[in-house]
């Protein structure tokens, strides 16, 4: 998979800069299985020169892979952002009940994390990490409602400092960066996963807990 899309991102980049770096950013938000972590590497690769100082390269990061790539990461992630902050609490409202979830607890998530900083730092490391899939962080962000001008500005830098670190990387790693970029997405699938592990246990947890409660009350 990871061959046939650098056969796509690649001559992309290459052709279009930085505003196709911000383009297939927005994509891999949006609707592609892009791992973001590959086309800021490639940036990184393409679009900074490899004979440059360092000093020289930090700078030109900035315009070409920092700005563009965490930018068309945070405007990706806000349809998602809205599709489950618009539909998440009627959804929650009608099927929740047989998940064991109801919207009041939502809602009490919401107001714990308004009252603090801690959250805004959960939520800027989790866009700063490569490894956490990006989906479920805006997803969770849309059902609890986080407030939408917080949650964008916050993602644009944690996804900035994404960029800047995946951006360096392959500028120093040269044509070794596609090693490591597949790496880098196959860890990403593992902890993908490993969230829906959690969320299928926890399902099942429920509904024998559900079951139990009831032959009790037969019993009883």
């Amino acid at each position: 998979m990871l061959t046939d899309l650098i056969a796509y991102i690649t001559p992309f980049i290459q052709h279009h800069g930085a505003w196709g770096v911000f383009v297939i950013s927005v994509i891999e938000e949006v609707i592609a299985p892009i791992p973001s972590s590959f086309a800021l590497l490639a940036a990184g690769f393409f679009l900074l020169p490899s004979y440059d100082s360092f000093s020289s390269v930090l700078f030109q990061s900035i315009f070409k892979v920092v700005i563009p790539g965490g930018l068309g990461l945070a405007v990706g992630s806000m349809f998602i952002y809205a599709i489950v902050y618009l539909e998440g609490e009627p959804i929650i409202k009608k099927y929740g009940k047989w998940f064991g979830i109801h919207w009041s607890d939502v809602e009490k998530i919401n107001n714990k994390m308004k009252q603090g900083k801690a959250d805004e730092w959960i939520l800027f490391g989790l866009r700063a990490l490569p490894i956490v899939p990006n989906i479920a962080v805006s997803a969770m962000c849309g059902l609890i409602k986080y407030p939408a001008k917080r949650y964008f500005v916050i993602t644009f830098f944690g996804s900035a400092l994404r960029a800047f670190l995946m951006g360096i990387l392959g500028w120093s790693l040269g044509e070794a960066y596609v090693i490591y970029a597949g790496q880098i997405e196959e860890f990403g699938a593992y902890v993908f996963y490993a969230c829906i592990a959690i969320f299928v246990l926890w399902i099942t947890y429920f509904f024998i807990k559900k079951i139990l409660k009831k032959r009790r009350k037969k019993e009883g």
